[in-house]
């Protein structure tokens, strides 16, 4: 295949960037903040317009997650609670029906399909568990045990749901210490079934994480349907970083960016744009600080907000290109804080949430449709690339890539930590179907070893993957 050198203005580039960070068209109307003072907690609203902040607007447990489906606040109260609050902004923030997961199950997220279908990890369990949110009833589980450590328990923690598609990241700890490895399990919701994310190898294989302790939440790229999962790895050694996962062909990425280069352990992630995103990071001496990054490159652009201690609990953007940031330091200035996402500067704060803030959501005004954003979202109209034959290939490989109309493409070949193999060919192609094809050799002309590889063709933002199995 012919390639001629590919022409991508700087100017076009950052139009995109500023149509990525701030939407035309916001449906955020409101933050909630969950708050804690570690003896009680609280549930404060904010007006993202005026920016004025209800306090105390209900009651919550201490130690909590807050996440928001359907127009209903749903309170994960964890360790000696072990229930989901549902709470009711439109009825005055009433507390409309609260359900056990388990006792002493130590519930950690609750993730969506339906207005009757949702999902609830539990730390202590084996079994994620499936739930009616509308009525509270335990509809079902899915047992996790065989990705677990020798303990048995996979201490499963966060989620996020991309189409059909459920995400379960498992830390697998001893005593709260992170294992030899941690995984992100794929669920098909449509059967409650794990998805073998490597083919090629007995069983049914959970995705690998290039590091352990995946304690952040999920964020998603829908541009390229890719994950970001922050793996803080053992507190104070710098052996984390933030991981990739490719949705499409369920392979680990690697990491975008590494704990050295953000400046300490990380703790929590906010997708912005390709080439500026967010992480809270924790350095030597346990003193938080929100800095920006270039997903792109994996480097560090700027700290955005420091304001000393360990002291920020959590960030979120709004559709709107704001950050709004917790600051628990009881000792300071603690409330809410608020930055451009796309320059830094800081809009507000802090706000006065009572007691200091812990967690953040926000609410899409009318969104009643179940959340996740499906992987062909963001990719071009008239682009695919086929699943390569033969497989599995133990010479050659091939696949056809298909182009509606003349582009500038980037093929390649990748291996399972996200490394380029082989460039099979970069610059522009003429519209119609063309044959990619792999001698199952890398750059130096080294033999490929046996594995998974990635075959990946990029057009401007949109890419499609697929696995290749190799053998001899």
């Amino acid at each position: 295949m012919t390639f001629r050198t590919a022409r991508t203005t700087f100017a076009a580039l950052l139009a995109l960037t500023a149509l990525a960070v701030a939407p035309a068209r916001a449906t955020d109307t409101h933050a909630y903040v969950l708050t804690s003072d570690y003896s009680s907690g609280g549930l404060s609203s904010g007006n993202l317009d005026t920016r004025l902040i209800t306090r105390d607007v209900a009651s919550a447990y201490a130690d909590a997650r807050l996440r928001w489906f359907g127009g209903l606040l749903y309170v994960v109260n964890r360790f000696g609670q072990d229930n989901i609050q549902v709470i009711d902004p439109a009825n005055n923030f009433t507390t409309v029906r609260q359900f056990s997961v388990g006792n002493g199950s130590n519930p950690q997220d609750i993730a969506f399909l339906t207005s009757t279908k949702a999902y609830v990890t539990r730390l202590a369990s084996s079994r994620l568990l499936i739930v009616n949110p509308a009525t509270g009833d335990s509809i079902g589980a899915i047992e996790l045990r065989p990705y677990a450590d020798a303990d048995h328990i996979p201490d499963m923690d966060h989620m996020i749901r991309v189409g059909t598609t459920l995400y379960v990241a498992l830390e697998r700890l001893s005593n709260f210490q992170p294992t030899d490895s941690s995984l992100v399990v794929a669920i098909d919701t449509r059967a409650d079934t794990v998805i073998d994310a490597v083919p090629a190898l007995p069983g049914v294989q959970a995705i690998a994480l290039p590091g352990t302790n995946p304690t952040t939440g999920f964020d998603f790229d829908a541009t390229t349907g890719r994950l970001i999962l922050g793996c803080t790895g053992s507190y104070g050694v710098g052996d984390g970083g933030i991981a990739w996962i490719d949705t499409q062909t369920l392979a680990s990425g690697g990491f975008a960016i590494t704990e050295p280069v953000l400046g300490g352990d990380v703790l929590g992630v906010v997708w912005g744009t390709a080439t500026r995103s967010f992480a809270i990071v924790s350095d030597a001496f346990y003193n938080t600080s929100l800095v920006a990054w270039n997903p792109t490159t994996g480097l560090k652009l700027s700290t955005v907000f420091a304001p000393g201690g360990f002291s920020i609990a959590d960030a979120a953007l709004n559709d709107r290109g704001e950050l709004y940031v917790c600051d628990n330091d009881a000792f300071g200035a603690p409330g809410l804080y608020v930055f451009s996402a796309a320059t830094g500067a800081p809009l507000a704060g802090p706000l006065d949430t009572g007691l200091p803030p812990v967690g953040v959501a926000f609410d899409h005004s009318g969104n009643t449709s179940p959340t996740g954003v499906p992987v062909a979202s963001g990719v071009m109209r008239g682009f695919e690339l086929s699943s390569p034959w033969p497989q599995p290939a133990a010479q050659s490989v091939r696949a056809r890539l298909t182009l509606a109309r003349e582009s500038q493409v980037a093929a390649e070949i990748l291996d399972l930590q996200g490394r380029t193999v082989r460039v099979l060919g970069t610059g522009a192609m003429a519209a119609g179907t063309r044959e990619l094809a792999w001698d199952m050799r890398e750059t130096s002309g080294r033999k490929a070893l046996p594995g998974v590889y990635i075959m990946r063709a990029r057009v401007g933002q949109s890419s499609f993957s697929q696995r290749v199995i190799v053998t001899r």
